[in-house]
């Protein structure tokens, strides 16, 4: 089972428009004012075709905003960690409790979950040896261990303390600033160990997670979505 990710619709419909580009034609779209969508919301979202993406219904009821980068009322916390930042694979030394189980939950599949290449870029905070089948020189690799998630995770904690209070169909806003020097177009920043950005942005994505969807999943108290896409994710030999 995978949760659902909700996102008003202009969100949606950016997300959905630039499903199906590549590299090359989603970044030349910025190339002209009239196509540019690097400033609509839902352009820095994991690809549509990986999250469980659906558009908020019309009378969904919000009963909390959670924003990052602002003080929140305990026991709420939101926080873009570095050590979860970039290819984490399932055998990391530092990672959280049930990380594979929560983070596939909330997002699903990575994009590059099949190339072999993103063991040569690990998190330096959560790197080891990977061993990669196939014979040298054939251009045959494969992974042996699975990759789990690439982007920009993010950890919210303290939810499962309001949840029984809550109704099922109720919805919780997580409202994410962009980083632009950390998602852009220059790798340098996401590569490093500088932290991501949540002071006051002029760029935000809002996501609203379903209160019955937090209950359903592995670890109500720790959500986990690898949820953030830098501009070269989907590259090739990316970052």
């Amino acid at each position: 089972m995978q949760a659902a990710i909700y996102v008003n619709k202009e969100a949606m419909d950016t997300a959905i428009a630039i499903k199906d580009l590549d590299y090359y034609s989603r970044v030349s779209l910025s190339d002209e004012e009239s196509t540019d969508l690097s400033k609509s919301a839902g352009y820095y979202l994991k690809n549509a075709a990986n999250i469980n993406l659906r558009t908020l219904p019309q009378f969904a009821k919000i009963v909390l905003c959670l924003r990052a980068g602002t003080t929140l009322p305990s026991p709420f916390e939101i926080s873009m960690p570095t050590n979860l930042r970039g290819c984490i694979f399932e055998h990391a030394p530092n990672l959280p409790e049930h990380y594979a189980e929560i983070v596939t939950y909330w997002s699903g599949q990575p994009i590059n979950a099949s190339d072999y290449r993103a063991a040569y870029f690990q998190n330096p905070q959560n790197e080891y040896f990977i061993e990669l089948h196939g014979e040298k020189g054939t251009g045959g690799y494969s992974l042996v261990d699975s990759l789990l998630s690439e982007g920009i995770v993010v950890s919210i904690t303290g939810i499962a303390s309001i949840i029984d209070q809550l109704s099922p169909d109720d919805f919780i806003q997580i409202v994410l600033p962009v980083d632009h020097e950390m998602l852009g177009i220059e790798a340098d920043s996401f590569r490093s160990p500088q932290p991501y950005s949540i002071r006051e942005e002029p760029q935000y994505e809002h996501l609203f997670l379903k209160i019955s969807d937090i209950g359903l999943s592995p670890d109500p108290n720790h959500i986990l979505i690898d949820i953030l896409r830098p501009e070269l994710l989907d590259y090739g030999y990316w970052y």
